[in-house]
């Protein structure tokens, strides 16, 4: 739970068009998408008890071209843009509390929060351990008060307006609006994968590492669709939207309700901070020692795997993650970068589905947890969720640029669509340049050797 709780509430709401049972909808149908993979991704984690999870498996699948366009997707598409989204996210709450109308102001205050936090855990022992600890329990204080706000201040007048009859009238358009939307929730349910990161470190994982997944699957869908039917009951999904659009709707659908005093929504906006500064600060540790692990491995060059004395920080991999963030904030929007992520999440999904399945028939030490008829339907299902979460982020981005009347925004995304895809062949170019550089190299060892 982090940056999602103000991030996807607004970008879902307006995919849906703002109709309440649809809202809904695609939250209970993104939560039953991604149960499938929790399955399929605990039963390759019980298989191989090693920290890494999918990078590993397609490393042990000898796949090494995959795991080099594993690692450019996930390095490029999907840290940078985790860390771009949570600093778009949290300067546009300081721009919403102090007024500002220019939202350069809230990417300059990004930046500056991202840089802020690099140093303090470069030049601050322990400081990436303790301040998460710190962050994980002040992040539970926004959720718990708009919950608070939802119950004391909330009503149901947006589920008797007439916008819930505007698409639902139209089966077949309400089913076509359902896949932008659903794919918009994919941001907030993407991370529980994390349980299998660490699966070299559980105890008993045949049946601790499925039973975690299981039960935090369903807390994290229930709480959210809670939180959404919560928003809803705070004001109806048209008082979600500000100057700046969908960039903090929890704070607008507080402060468009008269009935709620404007304290707060303050409050709620200066407590969602430490989310963002939170969940900024566990990227920074993971995401580098991502760049870290994909250096030792051969796949980025291998001075990514220098660190600090102090602190023992991967200080060149946190300092190439920050500069494509940064790349990231200056060019495009909260809502670009989001679907930028979704996009290529669904791309290595995919990659992890068929990296397992070849395991599982071709790898002995594979131990499967379930029958062949019942994996079989949970590689369908997951194979579909990837599926719907592609397409609709590309109708997302198509609605999204027909509604802000710029093209460009499409145009964007299908760049950065192309940029992943290159990845594949250039693991083919870099092992021609290497073999072509080999024999010169060895050439000038020999006659170095020979001067020598």
């Amino acid at each position: 739970m982090g940056s999602s709780i103000l991030v996807s509430f607004g970008q879902v709401a307006f995919q849906a068009q703002f109709n309440p049972i649809l809202i809904i909808i695609a939250w209970i149908l993104g939560g039953l998408l991604v149960l499938p993979e929790m399955l399929l991704l605990s039963e390759g984690a019980t298989s191989y008890p090693e920290n890494g999870t999918s990078y590993y498996w397609i490393k042990r699948a000898k796949w090494n071209a995959c795991s080099f366009w594993f690692g450019w997707i996930m390095v490029l598409f999907v840290s940078a843009t985790a860390v771009a989204t949570a600093c778009l996210a949290f300067g546009n709450i300081v721009v919403t509390l102090l007024k500002l109308e220019n939202q350069w102001y809230g990417k300059m205050f990004g930046i500056l929060i991202l840089f802020g936090l690099v140093l303090m855990q470069l030049l601050i022992k322990k400081s990436s351990g303790y301040s998460q600890i710190i962050f994980a329990l002040l992040k539970g204080l926004p959720i718990v008060l708009v919950l608070i706000i939802a119950m004391v201040y909330g009503n149901t007048s947006s589920f008797t307006d007439d916008t819930i009859n505007k698409n639902l009238s139209q089966i077949y358009l309400s089913s076509f609006l359902l896949l932008p939307a659903t794919a918009m929730t994919m941001f907030a349910y993407s991370g529980m994968e994390a349980i299998t990161y660490v699966s070299g470190e559980v105890i008993n994982p045949r049946k601790n590492i499925p039973r975690a997944m299981i039960i935090a699957t369903i807390m994290i869908v229930i709480l959210y669709i809670i939180l959404a039917i919560g928003l809803l009951t705070i004001n109806k999904p048209q008082a979600w939207i500000g100057p700046n659009g969908f960039n903090n709707v929890w704070y607008y659908a507080i402060m468009n309700n008269p009935k709620i005093p404007p304290v707060l929504n303050y409050l709620f906006s200066i407590l969602a901070i430490f989310i963002f500064v939170g969940s900024l600060n566990s990227f920074l540790v993971y995401h580098s020692r991502l760049i870290f692990k994909m250096s030792e491995e051969k796949d980025f060059f291998a001075f990514f795997q220098k660190t600090t004395k102090l602190t023992n920080m991967p200080y060149l991999a946190m300092l190439f993650l920050v500069i494509l963030a940064v790349i990231y904030i200056l060019w495009t929007s909260l809502f670009n970068v989001t679907n930028y992520f979704i996009l290529a999440v669904s791309v290595l999904k995919f990659i992890t589905m068929l990296s397992l399945i070849y395991l599982r028939i071709n790898d002995s030490k594979y131990e499967p947890l379930y029958q062949k008829p019942l994996f079989i339907i949970l590689v369908i299902l997951a194979l579909s969720s990837c599926l719907i979460t592609f397409i609709g982020s590309i109708l997302a981005m198509y609605y999204y640029a027909q509604n802000t009347h710029n093209m460009w925004e499409l145009w964007n995304c299908l760049l950065v669509l192309g940029g992943m895809l290159s990845g594949y062949p250039l693991y083919y170019v870099k092992k021609w340049c290497a073999q072509k550089l080999k024999p010169k190299k060895q050439k000038d060892n020999i006659n170095s050797k020979e001067n020598g």
